[in-house]
């Protein structure tokens, strides 16, 4: 006996015999189509027009998220930067206890962790240069850095804003696609018994059907559309 695809197929396989089905049972018209677009016509039209908009959504989100990438690989060298900066003007100690009050456990406390609360980090680095944290560290020169920590953070903080909503956007409508694909699914195997209430045999329903038995190994039967995830 033939089987549908199981639910816990990828969302672009399960996408994909939505599509073959709803075009093979077109092919062969009469009841054949007639019950295909009662049970998955309107789902293969909202994954049509989700796709759509998802990949829009993603032309939108992918300059401003390469672009936020690049601001945060700047904002890392400058912190390591500071890092060598601040460390060779107060003498290169192994141990100072001022020094890790500005860097506790290091650089890494500024520069790992969330994007989105990086600039928040700098800000806070900047703020204990400028309060002048380190008894070695001139006040001129602990302002000159805060300075250009404060002008970095600026320049991520905008660029983590631009990519925010494109990206919450691509994010939203792969959720989407993945709810409209679980729940066309359900609406297959519905299909699949409405032909067999018609009267259609086994057979017959997987030639409209794609037939995932897996021993028939059946190879995937479309692409990935950008911006998806399975």
């Amino acid at each position: 006996m033939g089987l549908i695809i199981r639910k816990t197929a990828a969302t672009d396989d399960i996408i994909a015999d939505l599509r073959v089905t709803l075009s093979n049972a077109r092919a062969r018209g009469g009841p054949w189509a007639a019950l295909a677009e009662a049970h998955i016509g309107n789902a293969v039209a909202l994954i049509d027009s989700t796709e759509a908009r998802l990949t829009q959504a993603q032309d939108q989100a992918d300059p401003r998220v390469a672009a936020l990438d690049a601001k945060h690989e700047e904002a890392d060298r400058l912190l390591g930067r500071i890092w060598d900066e601040i460390w060779n003007e107060v003498g290169r100690p192994t141990a100072d206890p001022a020094l890790a009050t500005l860097f506790p456990g290091g650089v890494s406390y500024y520069a790992d962790g969330d994007v989105d609360g990086k600039p928040d980090r700098m800000e806070l680095l900047a703020a204990l240069l400028e309060s002048n944290a380190h008894p070695r560290l001139a006040p001129a020169t602990a302002a000159s850095l805060a300075k250009r920590i404060y002008a970095t953070a600026a320049m991520l903080r905008s660029a983590v804003n631009a990519a925010r909503g494109p990206s919450a956007r691509v994010g939203l409508l792969q959720r989407v696609r993945r709810a409209i694909a679980a729940t066309a699914l359900k609406a297959l195997a519905n299909l699949k018994r409405s032909y067999k209430i018609e009267g259609f045999s086994e057979s017959d329903i997987h030639t409209v059907i794609p037939d995932r038995d897996a021993s028939r190994r059946l190879p995937p039967t479309t692409q990935r559309p950008p911006g998806a995830a399975a």
